[in-house]
């Protein structure tokens, strides 16, 4: 059993850590600060698929790489997904707020998009269903995305 103590912000949150890890088989320590033991919920014979770790905000994370449900582990364990929580003095859900997504994660996202785009675009092309027009056009899109990518990344 897995009982090592983890560096946290409250006794409570590295108590209910040490509480769960300790009810699983095989547990080593990653570079992360995490565990990685063996899923309860499954034969692990393989190797240690679940990985455990806390949240940022103090919640015990659980992620089994072999496609576990986060019910079927803690069922196994004898606990449900309300246990991987911190105690709260405040049982009433308080919304917090998002930090959102940076530009380069949007950039990113979009250029996936039209990266796609394009190649339909040729497709459209190839049997005269797309303008020379068209076709210009979103090609010029795709590489002045590709362009504010690379000055975003530092490669330009």
């Amino acid at each position: 059993m897995y009982t090592q103590n983890f560096s946290t912000k409250s006794n409570n949150c590295n108590d209910n850590l040490i509480e769960i890890t300790s009810r699983l088989k095989g547990g080593i320590r990653r570079h992360n600060g995490g565990i990685l033991a063996f899923c309860p919920s499954h034969d692990d014979r393989k190797g240690r698929s679940l990985a455990v770790s806390l949240g940022r905000q103090d919640q015990v994370l659980m992620h089994c790489f072999a496609g576990c449900s986060i019910h079927e582990i803690t069922q196994a364990i004898g606990l449900n997904p309300a246990d991987l929580f911190p105690p709260s003095d405040n049982p009433r859900y308080e919304k917090t707020a998002r930090s959102g997504f940076s530009a380069w994660q949007l950039l990113r996202a979009i250029h996936a998009d039209l990266t796609r785009l394009l190649i339909i675009s040729s497709d459209l092309k190839k049997i005269d269903a797309l303008s020379a027009d068209d076709s210009q056009f979103i090609s010029e899109v795709v590489l002045r995305l590709n362009d504010s990518l690379s000055y975003l990344e530092g490669t330009r």
